[in-house]
């Protein structure tokens, strides 16, 4: 019996050393394994190299979007404390941060960050690690605004880049927004203006002034407020530069005309064709009906 107890233990021992045997030959190195999580990166033109990618998921929202999610490690020892410049940083936990990614077939790609926290012993201040794939404070990366400028080149509406990107049309717009850099002023007022209104936010009325000839936008104002519109052009242009605009279109609002003489000493007031033409339909039909 004391032998067949030996014989089995052996026998047990042999096939517990051939099985590691196999997983160690057939399982993938930590080292390949973690490159090729890591190769997903490149995708998205991402190159940080403290950038740990330790797996992939994919689930499918109550909406039918399938969400892709890559969970990262940013690890990033800063050297000195940006506060106070002394060696004193230790480790603070970590931080998550949702990173919205670009897409590259379909659905939705987001990075989930682990970021590492310091705190330094010195002046008792905390701080984190940095990366260039995002802005400090923001969610959208900057391949996923790349590709809404890219996209909004094509001339594509914002509703369709947003369906392609899988994020909201205000979203969109805060990208385009955020990128484009709006003048001071232009640099010479055109000889020939147009005055309009049109609806924006909120329902409410916003100021719109372009050049007559060639339709370029001179500027937009939150509101069609007299006050705010004869600010603007005081404050922004002078008495010889809005002396030379000789024509000013508008439409029948009495408003514009009381201060376009104030504003532009040397301009004659012409109401548009459109406007007559629309007084003049109305009032026919008014007629007609009545």
């Amino acid at each position: 019996m004391p032998d067949f107890f030996v014989l089995f233990d052996n026998l047990k021992r042999t096939s517990v050393l051939s099985v590691l045997r196999f997983n160690r030959q057939t399982k993938p190195k930590r080292g390949s394994q973690m490159s090729q999580l890591n190769s997903i990166l490149s995708l998205f033109e991402i190159t940080d190299k403290n950038i740990i990618v330790k797996q992939i998921s994919t689930k499918i929202s109550p909406t039918g979007l399938h969400i892709h999610t890559i969970n990262a490690d940013l690890i990033n020892d800063p050297i000195r404390c940006p506060h106070c410049g002394f060696k004193t940083l230790i480790k603070n936990g970590k931080h998550l941060s949702h990173i919205r990614l670009g897409t590259l077939n379909d659905g939705r790609y987001q990075l989930d960050l682990n970021k590492q926290r310091y705190l330094c012993r010195n002046c008792h201040e905390t701080c984190g690690a940095l990366t260039d794939i995002v802005q400090t404070n923001a969610t959208f990366s900057n391949n996923i605004k790349q590709q809404v400028v890219i996209l909004a080149k094509k001339s594509l509406p914002a509703k369709t880049i947003a369906e392609i990107l899988a994020i909201s049309n205000s979203s969109v717009q805060r990208i385009l927004n955020s990128l484009s850099t709006q003048p001071y002023r232009i640099k010479k007022l055109p000889e020939h203006l147009c005055f309009d209104e049109f609806r924006s936010c909120h329902h409410l009325m916003s100021f719109n002034c372009c050049d007559a000839v060639t339709h370029q936008c001179v500027v937009m104002l939150p509101d069609r407020l007299s006050k705010h519109i004869i600010d603007y052009f005081e404050s922004h242009f002078s008495l010889t530069e809005r002396a030379t605009v000789q024509s000013v279109v508008v439409d029948m609002n009495a408003a514009y005309a009381s201060f376009i003489h104030q504003l532009f000493p040397n301009s004659v007031v012409i109401i548009d064709r459109f406007h007559i033409i629309q007084l003049a339909g109305r009032a026919l039909d008014k007629e007609r009906v009545h």
